[in-house]
């Protein structure tokens, strides 16, 4: 569970809550926030929740129904800690919305994005938004002069986004550390309950299909498994370049992000996809906790009343808040 708390004058503090939801039944997120902020300062949260597919714009939480997903369907649980959080936060007072992920409601530089759904989870949305600010704001090089990118995610899910002149227009994940699609053999072994739904997105991942287990990617990987993450990012990012060459406004920035992004060793993964990455567009690895990052730049554009944020309406009346911002992602 990842925060970042934002304010007018920059990023104030960035944390991560790691725990089991059994482990204190009297567990609050709302006086975790206490201990880093008034609560009464709090201007606005923006709360990304698992594949969020039940919303297609960024959304007053009071008014979600099923915390904004059509259902898990394997891709999580729900009843961790970020299931807590959204309840909490959906019973206070403190404004807050939640924001989509990426699904086939999405207005796409071409149909064929349209073909799966969804696309990529809310979090990868809130990675979009911290590498659109980069992009823009961050002076990455005299030659980026657009919103033009693809922000691809390096961790146990590697997915990569398309943003064409700072709206979402597609997304890919083929193939990652944990998730991945299930093939004809996957099928065969759910028909044959050898394995449910939930295996079937868990297992279908480099992980498990390399014959290791969870233990195995706790810390840093061995290399072989980075080696294979390193080939599933480049997979889903040159899958992209056609679509932004010839449908799209063509490529200002690769912004890559997630855990294993900055990892050296034992398999030099951002050296190694930076020289790979560098022919097509300016390359630029992102810090620690940006998905938390950008979740909050989404919740100062909800708070800053702007009518949308990567191209996805914001439909939230922001006129009567005035105090500083906050935002969470899970």
């Amino acid at each position: 569970m990842k925060t970042c708390l934002l304010s007018s004058g920059g990023v104030d503090d960035v944390f991560t809550i790691e725990r089991s939801p059994d482990e204190d039944t009297d567990w609050s997120y709302i006086e975790t926030l206490r201990d880093y902020v008034s609560i009464d300062d709090i201007e606005m949260i923006a709360y990304g929740y698992s594949i969020g597919d039940n919303l297609d714009t960024v959304t007053d939480i009071t008014a979600t129904e099923n915390r904004g997903i059509v259902d898990t369907c394997g891709l999580g649980h729900e009843f961790g800690t970020g299931t807590l959080v959204y309840d909490e936060l959906k019973q206070s007072d403190i404004p807050t919305t939640v924001f989509p992920g990426v699904h086939d409601g999405l207005e796409t530089v071409h149909p064929y994005f349209c073909h799966y759904s969804p696309l990529a989870g809310a979090d990868k949305f809130a990675t979009a938004r911290y590498a659109q600010e980069m992009v823009t704001n961050s002076g990455l090089g005299s030659s980026v002069e657009g919103e033009t990118f693809i922000a691809a995610n390096v961790s146990s899910s590697s997915m990569a986004t398309y943003v064409d002149d700072g709206e979402i227009r597609g997304a890919f994940h083929w193939m990652g550390l944990i998730h991945g699609w299930g093939d004809i053999e996957c099928l065969r072994q759910i028909r044959d309950g050898e394995q449910n739904i939930h295996d079937a997105f868990m297992k279908s991942g480099l992980l498990y299909r390399s014959d290791y287990d969870f233990e195995d990617i706790k810390g840093v990987p061995c290399a072989d498994l980075l080696e294979m993450v390193y080939y599933a990012t480049l997979h889903n990012v040159y899958s992209l370049i056609p679509f932004a060459e010839h449908h799209g406004t063509g490529l200002d920035a690769i912004v890559l992000s997630g855990r294993l992004s900055r990892v050296k060793e034992p398999f030099d993964i951002q050296d190694r996809l930076t020289e790979a990455l560098s022919s097509i567009a300016l390359v630029h690895t992102c810090q620690e906790l940006s998905t938390a990052l950008g979740a909050a730049f989404v919740a100062r554009d909800v708070a800053r009343g702007n009518p949308s944020t990567l191209g996805v309406p914001i439909e939230f009346d922001a006129s009567n808040v005035t105090k500083g911002a906050t935002a969470t992602d899970d």
